[in-house]
């Protein structure tokens, strides 16, 4: 089996064009891999950002969440003394009253 020059020759082509694609192919998916890390260590610190901005957010807000809610309790025992004023008071009228 005999290969003739210009055979040999069509082959190092290919085998040049092959070795040009396999290059550019490389470093194609070494451009992907990089963007994929950026884009990734981005996302991290974005979401690290978000939870520091929400912490510190918290504390700030922290004492009139507080505020609020000792308003909230205070309200709720002016309605047990009210309550308990008005049942006394309505035990107080029907004993009266028999």
């Amino acid at each position: 089996m005999e290969t003739d020059p210009q055979q040999i020759e069509e082959l190092k082509q290919l085998v040049r064009q092959s070795i040009a694609l396999s290059e550019e192919n490389n470093k194609l998916l070494h451009g992907m891999r990089r963007s994929a890390w950026v884009s990734r260590g981005i996302r991290v610190l974005w979401i690290v950002g978000i939870l520091i901005v929400s912490f510190y957010s918290y504390l700030y807000v922290q004492p009139y969440l507080n505020q609020i809610l000792d308003f909230y309790g205070n309200l709720q025992n002016l309605q047990d003394k009210a309550n308990s004023i008005i049942t006394s008071f309505s035990n107080a009228t029907s004993t009266s009253g028999k």
